[in-house]
C-alpha cells in the first residue's frame, strides 16, 4: 500500500496543476494587444502568455498533420484573430503553457517529494487538453449568440430594405446602432471586405465561411441566389428571418423537453436519497427502541 502513496500524490499534484490551469484559462480577462493595427482586436491573456517563447516551436509545430494545422487556423479566423495569431503560433503557444505548467509542476513534485514525471505528464496534458476546450467553449457560446440574435438582425434589414434602403446602408445602421456582439462583428466584417472593393456576395460568403456557421452560410446562399435571379432582397430577407425564428422557437422546444431528462440525475444521486433517510431515521430509532424494550 506504501508504494502507491507517491503515485496517489502524483495523481493529486497533476489534478491540482490541471485545476489550476483551467482556473486561469476560463477565468482570465485581461486582454492585451499584439499588433500595431488600430482595426485589429485585442487579444485575451490566453494567446499572450508565452507569445515570444512559442516562435521557436513553429518549426516542431509545422510537422503536425495539415488536418490539425487547419482546424486551428480556422479557429484563428473566427475569432478575427488571424491577422496576428496563425493557426500554427495558436499550436506553438498551446505547447508553450503546457511546458510552462509542467515546469511549475515539477517544482511542486520536487518540494513535496512526489513523483516528477508524472505530475509533468498530467500537468502538460492537462493544459494543452485545457486550452482546446477553452476554444471550444468560446465556438459553442459564439454558436448560441448567432442562432438567437440573427432573427431580428434580419427583421431589422426587411425593414430598412423594405423602407427604400440598400443592403449596405441597412447593414451600416445596424452596426451603428447595434450593441457589441458576435452579429455585429460579422457584419463589420462583411462592410470592411465591401469597402476593400469585394463584391456583395462574396463579402457575405467569406465571413460566414471564417465564422463556420451554417446559419450565416445559408443566409450568403440566399442572398448571393437573390442578387443574381433578380429578386427583391427585402422577400429573400424576410424568408430567411421567418426560418431562423422557427428555427430558434424549434431549438427552445427541444431543450425544454430535455429538462426532465437532465433533473433525473439529480434527482435520482440527491434529492431521493435525502428523503429515504429523513423517512428511515425515525423507523430505524423506533424499531430499536421497540426490540431492546
Amino acid at each position: 500500500m506504501s508504494e502507491w502513496l507517491p503515485w496517489s500524490f502524483s495523481a493529486a499534484a497533476g489534478i491540482g496543476g490541471l485545476a489550476l490551469a483551467l482556473l486561469l484559462l476560463l477565468l482570465a480577462g485581461r486582454r492585451l494587444s499584439i499588433g500595431n493595427d488600430v482595426n485589429e482586436p485585442e487579444l485575451p491573456w490566453i494567446l499572450c502568455r508565452g507569445w515570444h517563447t512559442s516562435a521557436a516551436l513553429l518549426p516542431l509545430v509545422r510537422c503536425l498533420p495539415a488536418r490539425f494545422r487547419h482546424s486551428a487556423t480556422q479557429a484563428m479566423a473566427a475569432e478575427q484573430w488571424a491577422a496576428s495569431v496563425s493557426g500554427d503560433r495558436w499550436l506553438a503557444i498551446r505547447v508553450t503553457q503546457s511546458m510552462i505548467t509542467s515546469l511549475v509542476a515539477a517544482v511542486c513534485a520536487l518540494l513535496l517529494g512526489m513523483p516528477v514525471a508524472g505530475a509533468m505528464a498530467l500537468a502538460a496534458v492537462g493544459t494543452f487538453v485545457a486550452t482546446g476546450l477553452w476554444m471550444r467553449r468560446r465556438r459553442s457560446a459564439r454558436e448560441r449568440a448567432i442562432a438567437r440574435g440573427l432573427p431580428p438582425y434580419l427583421d431589422l434589414l426587411t425593414v430598412s430594405i423594405e423602407a427604400g434602403s440598400s443592403l449596405t446602408a441597412a447593414m451600416r445602421l445596424i452596426v451603428a446602432s447595434a450593441p457589441e456582439g458576435t452579429l455585429r462583428q460579422y457584419f463589420e466584417r462583411v462592410l470592411r471586405q465591401i469597402r476593400a472593393g469585394r463584391l456583395r456576395a462574396e463579402a457575405f460568403a467569406s465571413v460566414a465561411e471564417d465564422l463556420d456557421s451554417p446559419p450565416l452560410r445559408t443566409l450568403a446562399t440566399a442572398l448571393a441566389h437573390g442578387e443574381s435571379s433578380g429578386m427583391s432582397l427585402g422577400a429573400v430577407l424576410r424568408a430567411q428571418a421567418e426560418q431562423r425564428t422557427a428555427e430558434r422557437f424549434a431549438r427552445a422546444e427541444k431543450l425544454a423537453m430535455e429538462a426532465p431528462v437532465k433533473l433525473l440525475g439529480p434527482l435520482i444521486l440527491c434529492i431521493f436519497p435525502c428523503t429515504f433517510i429523513v423517512l428511515a431515521i425515525p423507523i430505524v430509532v423506533r424499531l430499536r427502541e421497540a426490540l431492546g424494550s
